[in-house]
């Protein structure tokens, strides 16, 4: 069921560039958007900012948080997931829709997995399959406001530990004018 809500996501992004917006996107503009996701492995937590290089360019970053764990008989597992990247998206502004923002771009970043096994009095941790990850991205943001917008990505990790599919939903701040 989740993979097909992703899905369905991808395609919408994909069939939405017909509603790109020039004024939502244009140089010089920075957003902060605080953000929900669902990965494969667990839900994450996190912030985004992205800064407008040109018209049609941003560049920025998001750091992303997942902490999960399980109980089993007398053993706890614990794990985390923290993912800070470096994001670069196109925007299509040349089709002109009002309150839409349509994008595509790519993610490299860090993911630093650590878990922690409670058998007992005895306590086993580890780093885990850290490493560096590659994602291409697809993302909508429809303006509710001139400085509020809901934003809806999806991801596709490529390259890495933590590969899969997973979508993001926030709520875009414009900070700049």
């Amino acid at each position: 069921m989740k993979s097909r809500v992703i899905f369905v996501l991808c395609v919408l992004s994909l069939v939405s560039s017909a509603f790109a917006g020039v004024q939502e996107f244009s140089k010089g503009k920075l957003f902060l958007t605080p953000q929900f996701a669902y990965y494969s492995y667990a839900p994450n937590l996190g912030l985004s900012v992205e800064y407008a290089v040109t018209d049609n360019i941003g560049i920025g970053g998001s750091c992303m948080f997942a902490f999960w764990s399980d109980e089993f008989l007398d053993v706890k597992v614990s794990q985390s997931l923290i993912t800070p990247s470096v994001d670069a998206y196109y925007h299509f502004t040349d089709i002109q829709a009002e309150k839409f923002d349509l994008f595509a771009g790519l993610s490299i970043g860090y993911s630093i997995f650590s878990w922690s096994w409670d058998i007992g009095d005895t306590t086993w941790s580890d780093a885990g399959s850290s490493g560096i990850y590659l994602s291409p991205v697809l993302g909508a943001r429809y303006y509710i406001s001139k400085k509020l917008a809901l934003c809806l990505k999806s991801h596709y990790s490529a390259l890495g530990s933590w590969t899969g599919i997973g979508g993001e939903f926030g709520l875009t701040f414009l900070l700049s004018k």
